[in-house]
């Protein structure tokens, strides 16, 4: 006989010991969960992390790319139409992206979407973006009766910190500087080109802080 947290397990002497052996096998488990260091266990859940950004960065890369082209039709479409026209109304053309971006993201990556539990990573850069836009949707509502020629600005901007962060949370250099190059350009842009050419600037930050980091993410993952 032997014990196992409590429980008496018996070793038939028909087993030629196999019943011994695996009385020791989970006692020598229960010994190794239980001697687990402070260090081990911090191991563990960093590998648990990194692990969750590695499943996300294989995942991403399509989604980013489809957003990213659908940020860059939309914006140059509007730059081409304020250009021309110089009437401001087109800017209310920026709530298309969402309108067209979420069912086509849907029908396009339904069969491509993450499988698999929830983890710490996919919730934390859903929250971002859910977060992202919250605010571009209600800062554009609000500019559309105010200053409807600063809403693609705004929204760069706002695009350029959600990129940031989501590059923070990947340890992604790459994703991180286009987002901070994003955020930063959009305030740069508004104070060196005219209104319109603002909407064309948004066109380049689309490509820097989400087609190119996609593509990069798709290659990385092949």
């Amino acid at each position: 006989m032997c014990r196992h947290r409590g429980t008496i397990l018996p070793i038939f002497p028909s087993g030629r010991g196999v019943g011994k052996l695996k009385c020791l096998i989970l006692n020598y488990l229960e010994m190794e969960t239980n001697e687990m260091t402070p260090e081990q266990s911090l191991q563990v859940i960093s590998d648990a992390i990194a692990k969750s950004r590695k499943d996300f960065e294989r995942n991403a890369g399509t989604p980013m790319i489809l957003w990213g082209a659908i940020v860059l039709v939309f914006s140059v479409v509007i730059w081409l139409l304020l250009r021309t026209t110089d009437n401001l109304l087109w800017n209310f053309l920026w709530f298309g992206i969402p309108l067209t971006g979420w069912p086509l993201s849907h029908i396009y990556l339904k069969d491509k979407e993450i499988k698999g539990a929830r983890n710490f990573v996919n919730d934390t850069i859903g929250q971002i973006w859910i977060g992202y836009g919250i605010f571009a949707l209600l800062t554009a509502g609000a500019l559309s009766f105010i200053a409807a020629e600063y809403i693609g600005v705004i929204t760069m901007t706002l695009l350029g910190y959600a990129a940031a962060m989501t590059g923070m949370v990947l340890k992604n250099r790459f994703i991180t500087i286009g987002g901070f190059i994003t955020g930063i350009g959009g305030v740069v842009a508004l104070c060196m080109f005219r209104t319109c050419d603002v909407t064309l600037a948004f066109s380049v930050a689309s490509v820097v802080s989400l087609i190119l980091p996609g593509i990069m993410m798709n290659r990385n993952n092949r």
